[in-house]
C-alpha cells in the first residue's frame, strides 16, 4: 500500500511545524537557550532546521502546484498569492521579528521565471546564493542592525533596515535562504515515490549533516587554539551549524536534515496506519494557519506576562502541547482547509475551472 505522493510531503511538513513549535516556545518562555543535556540536543534539532524544512517544502509545493495550472494562467496565480504572502509577511514582523512569510512572498513572485529554469540551472542558483554569503559579509557589515547581547534586530521599520533584514541580515533573508526554496523546486522533480530515491536522500541527508557537524567541530577546535581571543557566540556565528548568520556550514547542515526528513516520510508515511497518517497530513495541509496561529498565541502568552519565566524543558513541553492542540484540531476538521488557506484561495482564485480542480486537489505551498 502507498500513501499520495503529497500525503508523506504534508507528514514532513507536520513535522517541520513541531520544530517550529519547539523553538520558538523556547525563544519566547524559557529563562534562557539551553547548553547542555537532552533541551540543547532538541533545540539543535529543530533551531534553524524546522525553517529551512518549510521554505524547502515551500519550494516542492509551489513546484508541484505550477505543473497542475493550465499554462495561460500559471503567472496570475503565484503573483497573487505572493502579494497575499508578502502583505501577511509584513503585517506578522509587527508582532514577530522572525516572520518567514515575506520571503515566500519573494520566492513566489520570482516563480514564474525561477520554474522555466532547468532544474540544474536552479541548483546551480541555490548554491551560488550560498557561496556568495560570504563574500558579501566581507562587503556588507552583517552586525549593523544587531544586537548580539540579545539577538535583537535594531531598526526593523527604518527603509534601511526592511530591506537589509528581508534581503540580507535578516532572520531569514532571501539571500541565501532562498537556496532552500530552489532546492524544494529540485526535489519536486524528482521520483521520490521510489525506494532507491528515498533511500539516496536519507543515506545522503545522514552524510551532509554529520559532515557539516563534524566540520564544524573541527574548526570551531582550530579556532579556540588559533584566536582564543574570540568568544563561544563569535565562533558559533563563524563556523557553527546554527542559523545566524546562513553561512555555508549551517545551510549544508539544515539542507541535509531536510533531505533525511523528507526521505524518511515517503519510505515512512505509507507504512504507517490510517490514523497518524491522516493527522500528520491534515496538519501538514494547515501549514500557514498554523504558523500564524503559534506566533499570535506566544506573542499573547508573553504580553500576558510568561515572557522567559519557564525552564528550557518546560517551555519544549508547551510548544508539544501546542502541535498535539493543532494535531487534533486538523484531523477533527480534517475536510475543510485551514482558515487562511481557505482565505488564500478565495483571494487568489479565478474563475477557471481548471484552476478551481487544482486548487482543489493541492497542498499547502
Amino acid at each position: 500500500m502507498s500513501a499520495p505522493r503529497d500525503t508523506a510531503v504534508d507528514a514532513a511538513r507536520a513535522m517541520a511545524i513541531l520544530g517550529m513549535f519547539v523553538i520558538h516556545a523556547v525563544l519566547v518562555l524559557a529563562t534562557a537557550y539551553p547548553k547542555t543535556g537532552v533541551e540543547a540536543a532538541v533545540m539543535w534539532l529543530v533551531d534553524g532546521r524546522a525553517a529551512a524544512t518549510f521554505v524547502t517544502l515551500a519550494g516542492f509545493g509551489v513546484a508541484t502546484l505550477w505543473r497542475k495550472l493550465p499554462d495561460t494562467d500559471r503567472d496570475t496565480v503565484l503573483r497573487k498569492r505572493a502579494l497575499v504572502l508578502w502583505t501577511a509577511g509584513v503585517l506578522n514582523l509587527i508582532i514577530w521579528p522572525g516572520d518567514i512569510l515575506r520571503l515566500y512572498g519573494i520566492a513566489l513572485a520570482l516563480s514564474p521565471v525561477l520554474l522555466k529554469w532547468p532544474a540544474r540551472t536552479r541548483l546551480g542558483a541555490a548554491l551560488a546564493l550560498v557561496g556568495v554569503y560570504p563574500l558579501l559579509m566581507l562587503a556588507v557589515d552583517w552586525t549593523t542592525h544587531w544586537d548580539l547581547t540579545t539577538i535583537t534586530y535594531v531598526g526593523t521599520w527604518t527603509l534601511d533596515g526592511f530591506v537589509r533584514n528581508v534581503l540580507y541580515d535578516g532572520f531569514r533573508p532571501v539571500v541565501p535562504w532562498l537556496a532552500f526554496y530552489l532546492a524544494g523546486t529540485v526535489m519536486a522533480e524528482w521520483p521520490l515515490q521510489h525506494a532507491r530515491v528515498q533511500r539516496a536522500m536519507i543515506g545522503w541527508g545522514a552524510v551532509i549533516t554529520s559532515a557539516s557537524v563534524a566540520i564544524s567541530y573541527g574548526l570551531d577546535r582550530w579556532l579556540q587554539s588559533a584566536a582564543p581571543t574570540l568568544d563561544a557566540l563569535t565562533r558559533e556565528g563563524l563556523v557553527g551549524t546554527t542559523s545566524l548568520p546562513p553561512l555555508p556550514l549551517s545551510i549544508a547542515s539544515e539542507i541535509g536534515t531536510t533531505a533525511l526528513l523528507l526521505g524518511s516520510a515517503y519510505a515512512l508515511v505509507p507504512r504507517l496506519g490510517s490514523l497518524p497518517r491522516e493527522v500528520l497530513s491534515a496538519t501538514g495541509r494547515r501549514a500557514l494557519t498554523w504558523y500564524i496561529w503559534h506566533v499570535v498565541v506566544l506573542v499573547g502568552a508573553a504580553a500576558s506576562g510568561a515572557l522567559h519565566r519557564l525552564s528550557a524543558a518546560q517551555a519544549i513541553g508547551v510548544g508539544v502541547l501546542l502541535f498535539g492542540f493543532a494535531a487534533g484540531w486538523s484531523y477533527w476538521f480534517r475536510q475543510q482547509p485551514g482558515t487562511l488557506e481557505r482565505w488564500m484561495r478565495r483571494v487568489t482564485q479565478r474563475s477557471n475551472a481548471s484552476i478551481a480542480r487544482a486548487a482543489t486537489n493541492e497542498r499547502t505551498a
